[in-house]
C-alpha cells in the first residue's frame, strides 16, 4: 500500500498535492471541498492593499488550452488578511489541512508586521511570493532584483522559526536568484508562479481580453508545465533546500514528473480552479495506481529519480509498434510524420515503413486512441 506522506523541510504533509494561492483561496471555502489535498496557500495577503486591488479587474480569466490553461491577473484582496487571522487559518486546521500562508514580498514592511501577527496562530509556513507576472509588469519585477531579495529575506527571517518558502518562477537568473534565499535562510523554493507577462485581445472590441490596466496577465495551467517542469529539474541540481513544483500540474502523471525532478511536493491551482476540487482525488487515484504497477511504496521512492540522467545523450531510434485494434484510421499519424516512415496505402489503410522511422514520436503524440507506442529496445 502507498505511504502519501511527504515532507518539505519541517513542514509534514498527508499527500504530496497543495492547493495554491489564487483567488480560490481569498478564503478557505475552496478548500473545504477538497479531498486528498494536504493543505492550501492562501490568496497572498497585503496589510494596507492599495485602493485599486480592493477589487478584482473583470474579466479575470481568459481560458484556453480546451479548459487547461489561463491568462489570469489574480490580484485584489477584497476580504481583508484580518479574515484569516481570526477565523480562516482555524478553519483550515479543523479541516486537517497544512496552513500556508502567502505573503506579498514587495512590502517588508507589512510583511514583518503580518508574520507577527500568524506567528501566534502557529501557521505551518510562509510563503513569500515576489514572482508576480502581471503585478510585477505593472510595479517592477522582484523575480530577478536581488537587492531586494537581500533586504527582504534579512528583515524577515530573524524574525520567525516558522518555515519560510520563497516563490520564485521562470527567469534566466532563477537558480542565482534560488541560491541567494537558500544562503539568506530560505526554508523552501516554490517554483514557478505564472510565467509572463502574456495578452490577449477581443477582436470585437480591441481591447485586452483582461480587465487590468495594459491587459498584462501571468499565463498558467498545463501550456507552461513543460517550462516549470525544467525549472524544478535545474533547481533540484542547485540548492540544497526542498523546491515545491508548481506551474501546469493537471495529472498524475505530471505529479510523477515534478517528484523525479526533484520537487518533494507539487502546489496546483488551474486544473481545480477551472475544473473543480474533485481533481485532486482524479489525482490521487490514478498516483497511487501508478505506485501499485511499479512497486513503489512512498513518494520518496521516486523523488530525484531523473536526475542522475541528466548528462545522458539519446541517440538510439526506437521502433513504433501500432496497435490495429485500437487504431481507427484517422490519419493523424501520417500527417505529423515527416519523413514518410508512416504513409497512406490506399483509403484508411495505412503503412508503417521502419527504415524511414526517425523515432521523433510525432506519431504517438497526436494519436487519439494511444495506439502507437516506441519500444524499449532501439532500433537494430
Amino acid at each position: 500500500m502507498m505511504n502519501t506522506r511527504v515532507k518539505v523541510g519541517k513542514v509534514e504533509l498527508r499527500t504530496p498535492l497543495i492547493l495554491a494561492s489564487g483567488h480560490i483561496t481569498e478564503t478557505p471555502d475552496f478548500y473545504a471541498n477538497t479531498i486528498d489535498c494536504a493543505g492550501m496557500v492562501t490568496r497572498t495577503l497585503k496589510e494596507f492593499p492599495p485602493p485599486d486591488r480592493k477589487e478584482t479587474p473583470s474579466p479575470r480569466y481568459v481560458v484556453f488550452d480546451n479548459g487547461h490553461s489561463m491568462l489570469n491577473c489574480e490580484w485584489g484582496n477584497s476580504i481583508p488578511w484580518t479574515e484569516w487571522r481570526d477565523h480562516g487559518v482555524n478553519r483550515v486546521k479543523e479541516l486537517g489541512g497544512v496552513v500556508i500562508v502567502s505573503l506579498s514580498g514587495r512590502d517588508i514592511e507589512s510583511c514583518c508586521h503580518l508574520i507577527k501577527e500568524f506567528d501566534k496562530l502557529g501557521v505551518d509556513a510562509y510563503e513569500i511570493n515576489i514572482s508576480c507576472a502581471h503585478f510585477g509588469a505593472l510595479h517592477g519585477n522582484l523575480n530577478v532584483d536581488f537587492t531586494h531579495m537581500d533586504e527582504l529575506l534579512g528583515t524577515i527571517r530573524p524574525l520567525t522559526t516558522t518555515p519560510i518558502w520563497v516563490k520564485l518562477s521562470y527567469s534566466d537568473v532563477l537558480t542565482d536568484m534560488a541560491k541567494r534565499a537558500e544562503k539568506l535562510g530560505a526554508d523552501a523554493i516554490v517554483c514557478t508562479n505564472s510565467i509572463g507577462p502574456g495578452m490577449f485581445i477581443n477582436i470585437e472590441t480591441a481591447a485586452p481580453a483582461l480587465g487590468v490596466k495594459g491587459g498584462a496577465g501571468g499565463v498558467t495551467g498545463r501550456v507552461i508545465f513543460p517550462i516549470a517542469l525544467r525549472c524544478v529539474y535545474e533547481l533540484a541540481s542547485s540548492i540544497n533546500i526542498p523546491i515545491v513544483g508548481s506551474g501546469g500540474i493537471s495529472s498524475a502523471e505530471d505529479v510523477i514528473q515534478m517528484l523525479m525532478a526533484g520537487a518533494s511536493a507539487v502546489e496546483l491551482y488551474t486544473e481545480p480552479a477551472i475544473n473543480g476540487p474533485d481533481v485532486f482525488v482524479k489525482i490521487m487515484e490514478e498516483l497511487k495506481e501508478y505506485f501499485y504497477n511499479n512497486c513503489y511504496r512512498t513518494c520518496n521512492d521516486i523523488i530525484g529519480k531523473a536526475l542522475h540522467k541528466r548528462d545522458e545523450h539519446s541517440f538510439a531510434r526506437h521502433p513504433a509498434i501500432i496497435d490495429l485494434d485500437s487504431c481507427i484510421s484517422c490519419g493523424r499519424c501520417a500527417s505529423a510524420c515527416n519523413f514518410g516512415a508512416i504513409i497512406e496505402a490506399n483509403h484508411q489503410t495505412f503503412k508503417y515503413d521502419i527504415r524511414k522511422c526517425v523515432g521523433c514520436t510525432a506519431c504517438a503524440s497526436v494519436c487519439f486512441t494511444k495506439a502507437i507506442s516506441f519500444t524499449k529496445e532501439p532500433y537494430a
